[in-house]
């Protein structure tokens, strides 16, 4: 689907949710894939509405019934989510005219983010704020995030084995390693103002110049094997790719140190 019937119909969705009279909607943005035409028939269409005070969950289930949506699900997400590129009050999933679409609820104050965008409706001039300016990092500070990084990858590999060893599966979590990763290697691809919700984030990696050797194969294969039949082959994995990430990290930035109780 191209970017202008997207448009169109993330437009429909809004003027039969009924939000272009209701005042409490000061702005809609259509975002993601959707907004850059990078979307494709697996993409779902994402809008943000900024709202002055949060519509409650039975009036937004009544609204899109009355719009003719399905397969509705509210509030699939919320606030403090480390999933999502901005801070959400509230993200709904549905179908409307057979597209996927999720939306997102935000404050005013919540919308400072960099993410491909088109505007649909903008009451109070808030697009400035969807694309704050890029931070420049000097090499000790990038230095100083790359030892972040390598820490709690430490400390969240060590996590998995702990829950791995006592068979907790439900408590394994691979979502905070795989974004600790690729912090690290954006970072040491000198590009730390990334966005780690691009929607094709497997072919970023990919293209990425300075990474461990066999990178690739080995992320996914942490990422998809099954937990109770591989997770020591996994946890080799994670312990080799910790190694050569903190090997890149002190070949560019020299000596970092993992413990605080190590000697200078």
């Amino acid at each position: 689907m191209d970017a202008k019937p997207i448009r169109d119909i993330a437009e429909a969705l809004i003027r039969a949710l009924g939000y272009l009279d209701d005042e409490r909607v000061r702005a809609v943005f259509l975002v993601g894939s959707s907004a850059s035409g990078a979307a494709d028939e697996y993409s779902d269409v994402d809008v943000m509405v900024a709202v002055s005070e949060i519509v409650a969950d039975d009036e937004r289930l009544q609204r899109l019934r009355a719009a003719g949506c399905r397969n509705i699900m509210l509030a699939i997400a919320g606030l403090d989510n480390p999933a999502l590129p901005v801070q959400s009050q509230v993200i709904d999933k549905f179908v409307f005219r057979d597209v996927w679409f999720d939306v997102s609820y935000h404050l005013p104050d919540q919308l400072e983010f960099c993410f491909d965008y088109a505007t649909l409706l903008d009451r109070d001039n808030l697009t400035p704020q969807l694309c704050a300016p890029d931070h420049t990092y000097g090499e000790e500070a990038l230095k100083a995030r790359a030892q972040a990084d390598l820490r709690l990858l430490h400390a969240r590999i060590h996590r998995y084995e702990k829950y791995a060893r006592r068979e907790e599966w439900v408590g394994l979590d691979l979502a905070a390693i795989k974004n600790l990763v690729v912090d690290l290697l954006m970072v040491l691809n000198d590009q730390p103002n990334y966005n780690r919700h691009f929607s094709h984030m497997s072919r970023l990696l990919r293209a990425l110049p300075v990474k461990p050797e066999n990178f690739e194969r080995d992320f996914l294969d942490i990422l998809r094997l099954d937990d109770r039949e591989t997770w020591q082959r996994k946890l080799e994995k994670m312990h080799r790719l910790q190694d050569a990430l903190t090997a890149l990290s002190e070949a560019r930035w020299g000596p970092i140190s993992m413990f605080d109780d190590e000697s200078a």
